[in-house]
């Protein structure tokens, strides 16, 4: 039996190394196209209700005095899980403590400008442009330093003026706007994250200039 020998040569350039520096280059990454679309729909949703919480803390800035029958309606709950009952009077000190700190107004045009942002991000975002959740995670990061400081400022008068469940009622309120916020900016940058939706995103930029280069060439000739 005859033994086969094999001879193995290795040609090594010396400028390459050993190990490619991109294993993953060869691999084709599928866009993704519908998945960013659905996002667009969550933060178009979320930017909606952002707007919606701003209008609310602009009236309450606004009002002199909350009217009667809502501290009423606000104090009735808390009242009667509470030996010690909030009166209308300390609710209309808290309100006017609130106000005068400029919580409600900070925390009103914080949100106004992330909601608005949000919502244009969203819309660019479901027309695959790389600029929508760049917008949107800018507005949600706006939302969230407002957000939490405006909150701050009127928790702060809630502790002044309020006690039991009520107090605790905008401690909670406080770190769930934070909560809210941060998920909001999660959702928003996740697209450029995910290799698939910019891939998806870089796609229809490409498209872009593919189709404006035709129209250029077309019109030279």
């Amino acid at each position: 039996m005859s033994e086969k020998k094999f001879d193995f040569s290795i040609i090594m350039d010396e400028n390459e190394t050993s190990t490619p520096s991109d294993i993953w280059g060869d691999i084709p990454i599928k866009p993704d196209r519908k998945g960013p679309k659905t996002i667009a729909v969550m933060i178009f949703i979320g930017g909606l209700l952002i707007l919606f919480q701003a209008y609310s803390d602009f009236t309450a800035n606004g009002l002199e005095d909350v009217p009667d029958s809502e501290v009423e309606r606000l104090l009735e709950t808390p009242n009667s899980q509470s030996e010690t009952p909030i009166t209308p009077e300390q609710y209309q000190q808290f309100h006017d403590d609130a106000r005068d700190s400029g919580g409600y107004l900070i925390r009103s045009i914080g949100l106004f400008i992330s909601g608005s942002l949000v919502l244009f991000g969203s819309v660019n975002l479901f027309r695959l442009l790389s600029s929508g959740p760049k917008i949107a995670t800018l507005g949600a990061g706006i939302g969230f330093v407002s957000g939490l400081y405006g909150s701050h400022l009127i928790r702060v008068a809630s502790d002044d003026n309020l006690g039991g469940a009520l107090l605790l009622t905008y401690e909670i309120f406080t770190y769930l706007c934070g909560t809210c916020m941060f998920l909001c900016g999660a959702f928003s940058a996740l697209p450029l994250i995910n290799a698939r939706a910019r891939a998806a995103l870089d796609d229809h930029k490409n498209n872009q200039y593919q189709s404006t280069d035709t129209v250029i060439a077309d019109e030279s000739e």
